[in-house]
């Protein structure tokens, strides 16, 4: 179900005042929150253009929740049992001496083994077939958020493990799991971060309900305004046959992507978190200005902040981290990012857009302190300008990976580069002054100075409620007037 879509509005206007009404009885509301995720996720129905089972495509019916999304929400469930299990007997071991890392293979074979299976079975088999002359036949359909799911349900062990988090009960961890405003896409919310705060007393007069409201129509100006147009008027044409395009064209598509997959994700960021505030739960920052950036360090530090830490905290430190020499320190950057990309999707242009990222962090880490930065105002503008374009750079292979056509990616870099020696290549219609105002939009969005969106919502908080409702509802019918609705780049992840 889209945060985005009409019936997303019907269904969360009936589970808010429920769960309003069922939070002083813990017990009712985290059985509220199980079955108000489970008829979320299962509201989705993979659907082909002729009726037919797709994996790439996915429509909204409702009626059949009970066929192959009903039984993701049985593997969800499962999933829940066993993560719950593993960590209590993880718990168990530490608790008697014993060393607990069994259950923490055992989960990381789980996890990662149904993981694997959904995501990278097909791919694999496809491999194996073109490179080996095998016939393997694999038909698997992704489940939405898989991987989101996973991710949190092996932090989990892996802090039980650690004895960094206390075993919580199951009914206590499938709330967590399920709760549907960070289901599909993030962030990724820790236990830690998430439990206590339903076992604080209630006070509905201390939800921020101002902020949450801002942060919804935010999230719809940035997903179906900016987002969409950006897409629909350069990196859809473009990127669909960059062949039939010059290098000013692929360089602003490429520029015009980096504005597309912020405004959409930050925009389900902002909506997620606004969703959960108004359920009296505060998710953690995921998204910071992060093309103010002036290094890919930086960046990652401002980018899907929950996944940056994740990455760092399980996989980073898992591998070594800086504790054993510089040159592995290198070598555990790059296979962090590596790693990262991976994640994101069964696809060469993936581990690609991975290396870049992996190979600049190690990089910079190289460079620091051994060569002096520039002096004066020239030096964070130059740091500021190399760290866009690297970033750029990636999010054209990212786009080929979401596409599954790594092909297109090198025409556009090699459209870029005629461009940099002199050639233009054909014109085109694509490159308006609408879209250039909207990349430029998204940038300047990004060196709003820290404070004025505190300040906006304190002058927000004062008008009078009714008048912020109406407010935010205007802003939502703008959207859905002028804009257009369509599924956030990260739900296929």
């Amino acid at each position: 179900m889209l945060f985005v879509a009409p019936e997303f509005a019907t269904f969360f206007l009936m589970v808010l005042p429920l769960a309003w009404l069922a939070r002083p009885r813990i017990g009712l509301w985290k059985v509220l929150m199980i079955a108000s995720g489970l008829v979320f996720y299962g509201w989705w129905r993979h659907n082909g253009p002729n009726g037919t089972s797709s994996v790439t495509d996915r429509t909204i019916d409702w009626w059949l929740w009970q066929s192959i999304p009903g039984r993701f929400c049985v593997y969800l469930l499962v999933f829940a049992v066993v993560n719950w299990l593993l960590a209590r007997t993880a718990a168990s071991m530490r608790a008697r001496g014993v060393d607990s890392r069994p259950a923490v293979i055992a989960a990381c074979a789980f996890d990662l083994g149904v993981l694997f299976w959904f995501k990278y079975a097909q791919w694999t088999a496809d491999l194996a077939n073109t490179h080996l002359g095998t016939h393997l036949t694999v038909d698997v359909l992704l489940p939405l958020g898989i991987s989101f799911i996973s991710f949190q349900a092996l932090g989990y062990v892996i802090d039980v493990h650690r004895g960094t988090q206390t075993p919580v009960t199951l009914s206590e961890f499938t709330s967590y799991l399920l709760f549907f405003p960070h289901i599909v896409a993030g962030p990724l919310v820790r236990v830690g971060e998430f439990l206590p705060q339903i076992r604080e007393p209630f006070d509905p007069r201390r939800v921020e309900v101002p902020r949450a409201l801002l942060l919804i129509a935010s999230g719809f100006v940035k997903k179906v305004i900016i987002s969409s147009y950006v897409f629909k008027h350069i990196v859809e044409p473009v990127f669909n046959n960059p062949k039939a395009f010059g290098g000013l064209d692929s360089l602003f598509a490429s520029y015009g992507y980096a504005a597309q997959i912020y405004c959409d994700f930050s925009g389900y960021t902002d909506i997620a978190i606004g969703l959960a505030l108004l359920l009296g739960i505060r998710f953690p920052q995921n998204f910071n200005n992060p093309y103010r950036a002036t290094t890919i360090q930086d960046f990652w530090r401002r980018w899907h902040m929950s996944l940056s830490r994740w990455l760092r905290d399980y996989l980073y430190i898992g591998l070594g981290g800086n504790r054993r020499g510089e040159a592995r320190t290198y070598v555990n950057l790059f296979l962090t990012m590596l790693i990262g990309g991976l994640w994101h999707g069964a696809d060469f242009a993936f581990l690609i857009w991975g290396a870049i990222h992996g190979v600049a962090l190690a990089v910079e880490r190289y460079l620091i302190g051994r060569s002096p930065r520039p002096m004066g105002p020239v030096g964070p503008v130059l740091r500021w300008f190399v760290t866009f374009h690297i970033v750029c750079l990636g999010w054209v292979f990212f786009k080929a990976g979401t596409d599954h056509n790594t092909h297109s990616a090198w025409v556009i870099l090699g459209n870029i580069a005629r461009l940099l020696v002199g050639s233009t290549g054909p014109s085109s219609q694509y490159l308006t002054l609408g879209v250039l105002v909207a990349i430029a939009v998204v940038l300047a969005w990004q060196f709003i100075p820290d404070g004025v969106g505190a300040q906006l919502t304190l002058r927000f908080a004062t008008l009078p409620a009714v008048a912020q409702g109406i407010a935010v509802g205007m802003v939502m019918v703008v959207c859905y007037f002028f804009g257009s609705v369509a599924e956030f780049i990260y739900f296929q992840f």
